[in-house]
């Protein structure tokens, strides 16, 4: 993640989404669609990528795609994301997990069913206006983005999650279909705040009982 990272800090313009392929490990970059100068995709062998930055911005891996290649979504490439499902939570949950391993980022939400224990850095509070449940992603480079869950404003950027955990992405014109979503059930999400609260004094856990980036890479 910190290699794809480096890889859209190097282009020339933002990019929404990479895609590697699971077989070959040839990565597909796709930036924002704008339809002018430098909107192709461009592709780029595992090998070749550059070194890896020291933090993961905010790329989070959504599933596998139905070309058997993972899916990660740069969320700085959003003002608004829409997870919608039955129970968007699961995978939002996934979202969650992946953007506390850069030590930049918080997090503030109005829902309790993504909050990690009682870290700092991933705080419920109320969200004025916030009309649904929201996700507040702030790495500290404006802009901030919001991640809403089942939201009734269903903008550009938005990903389904069908009852059989396949899915359907959409970032501005592009799509990506889903069989596989990443998402943390219940039982295993209370596993994982309890192991958070427990180890906050042991290696690979920082201060703010959340997985360093070092112990999760």
């Amino acid at each position: 993640m910190a290699r794809l990272a480096s890889l859209g800090s190097g282009a020339s313009g933002p990019t929404v989404a990479y895609t590697v392929d699971v077989a070959s490990g040839v990565v597909t970059s796709y930036p924002v669609t704008n339809g002018g100068i430098g909107s192709e995709t461009t592709t780029v062998g595992a090998d070749d990528l550059p070194a890896p930055q020291p933090t993961t911005n905010r790329l989070v891996t959504v599933g596998v795609t139905t070309a058997d290649a993972v899916l990660v979504v740069d969320l700085a490439a959003s003002l608004t994301i829409t997870i919608n499902a039955d129970r968007p939570e699961p995978a939002a949950r996934a979202w969650v997990t992946q953007l506390l391993m850069n030590p930049d980022v918080s997090l503030t939400t109005n829902s309790s069913d993504v909050v990690v224990g009682d870290s700092p850095r991933c705080k419920q509070t109320f969200i004025p206006g916030g009309g649904g449940r929201i996700i507040s992603v702030d790495d500290g480079r404006p802009p901030v983005t919001t991640v809403a869950l089942n939201s009734e404003m269903d903008g550009p950027d938005h990903l389904d999650i069908a009852a059989d955990g396949t899915g359907e992405m959409y970032l501005g014109n592009r799509f990506w279909q889903l069989r596989q979503v990443i998402s943390i059930a219940d039982d295993a999400w209370a596993a994982l705040a309890a192991a958070l609260d427990g180890n906050d004094d042991q290696p690979g856990y920082s201060d703010d009982r959340t997985p360093s980036v070092e112990s999760m890479q």
